[in-house]
């Protein structure tokens, strides 16, 4: 590449190179930041597009909500009759603060850790798929029990994070923390996959309509687009995933909102308001018939919109600060 090409130093949006010499913590910690940055930036729309894929004993009746409109209304409302304002959509933030430091250094330590253990130097194709399964594996372990709680609060349950944790594990024990870990690396991983492929090929489309590679602008647009058709390609799984996270929560009806002593997230919605729903979706086959019996196929692509909205900037979000991080760290 010309040492005049002002994408010449930009490669690093794609992958990492061992051979810069930077220290290993320094990944670790640039990791870690990262990804708290990708999930907090887009908490909000996270909130969105759970509250319009729950459904059933969520206390979500109504149709596929494919664009979110009438969770964007509802989510309005809780946040005007609750005192709560914007502040709604930001209820679980927590549980992803805690969650995602570890999650993100885990992920980072273990794709460099698999990489540098090819003996050739360059590691090959299969290594790096390696070190992207075990990248992934490492990184859901530590965040599915988070996405659990997580979701439960977003959608208005529990009095905060301790109580939301005390009654997941009364409920259901440990087993209701991880029963969606098979579908969560289910989807995951394809989508890193099919993210990573559709990046370079709208790289080399860029390439050879512009006769040079493609500059900063270029690159994130390719990684925001490419994130964007991985995540509508998966959200089935995201679906699937989100019904087995919260299939036990009860409506509670009669809870009026904005009682005294409330959280202003709650939405009348408590761990002690009203028994938990009997499980209804023992995995992922209990849980597509559900969704397919009840919505068809468009109940596969609830919140398909706004999750694809989402991963677009996560994908840029995440890298770019991964990178200025490490380059920061490595001054």
């Amino acid at each position: 590449m010309a040492a005049n090409d002002p994408s010449a130093d930009l490669d690093y949006l794609d992958e990492y190179d061992p051979a810069r010499g930077i220290p290993f913590s320094s990944h670790l910690l640039a990791g870690s930041v990262a990804g708290l940055a990708e999930h907090l930036l887009v908490f909000p729309l996270d909130t969105l597009k759970t509250n319009a894929q729950c459904v059933g004993a969520c206390g979500r009746a109504q149709g596929p909500d494919v664009l979110c409109l009438r969770a964007a209304k509802r989510l309005a409302a809780d946040g005007i009759q609750t005192g709560s304002g914007a502040r709604r959509l930001f209820r679980g933030v927590g549980a992803v603060t805690v969650a995602c430091v570890p999650a993100h250094a885990m992920y980072f330590g273990a794709f460099e850790v698999v990489r540098g253990a090819d003996a050739g130097g360059v590691p090959s194709h299969a290594t790096n798929a390696l070190a992207g399964a075990v990248a992934v594996v490492g990184h859901d372990c530590v965040m599915t029990p988070a996405d659990v709680i997580k979701q439960r609060l977003q959608l208005g349950h529990h009095r905060g994070l301790r109580d939301a944790w005390r009654a997941t594990l009364a409920g259901g024990g440990l087993a209701s923390l991880y029963r969606s870990l098979p579908t969560t690396l289910a989807m995951n991983v394809p989508y890193g996959c099919f993210s990573v492929a559709a990046n370079e090929a709208l790289k080399g489309w860029l390439t050879r309509r512009n006769g040079q590679a493609p500059g900063l602008g270029g690159l994130l647009a390719c990684g925001g687009a490419a994130g964007a058709v991985a995540s509508l390609l998966t959200t089935p799984l995201d679906v699937i995933k989100t019904r087995l996270q919260t299939q036990d929560l009860s409506w509670a009806r009669h809870a009026s909102v904005g009682a005294a002593g409330a959280d202003p997230g709650r939405r009348g919605l408590a761990s002690m308001a009203a028994p938990a729903e009997p499980v209804a979706y023992r995995g992922f086959a209990d849980a597509a018939r559900g969704i397919w019996t009840a919505d068809g196929a468009v109940g596969f692509y609830r919140g398909a919109a706004v999750r694809a909205l989402a991963q677009a900037p996560s994908v840029a979000i995440v890298w770019t600060t991964y990178e200025l991080l490490v380059r920061a760290l490595a001054a």
